[in-house]
């Protein structure tokens, strides 16, 4: 799990790279932050496979928000 470190330094705006540890349905990954585990929902459509690395942008703290960023469209989508 993600360590209170880890969730108290992050930045509304900040951009972090992640690695895909699991999937565990249509819209729930694992996500591995270089030691920080954390799962998120997938509400983009966009096929995340195990072993991806991705880039996300901090969207919000309360509650806790990030948007992919979708190397293919230059654009970010919205997860949870």
């Amino acid at each position: 799990m993600a360590s209170k470190a880890f969730l108290t330094s992050l930045k509304k705006g900040q951009i972090l790279h992640a690695q895909v540890e699991d999937i565990s349905s249509v819209t729930g990954i694992l996500l591995n932050f270089q030691g920080d585990l954390l799962r998120i929902s997938n509400l983009t459509g966009q096929m995340i496979s195990k072993g991806q690395s991705i880039r996300l942008q901090v969207m919000s703290l309360e509650p806790l928000q990030f948007q992919v960023f979708n190397s293919h469209s230059t654009r970010f989508q919205r997860v949870v």
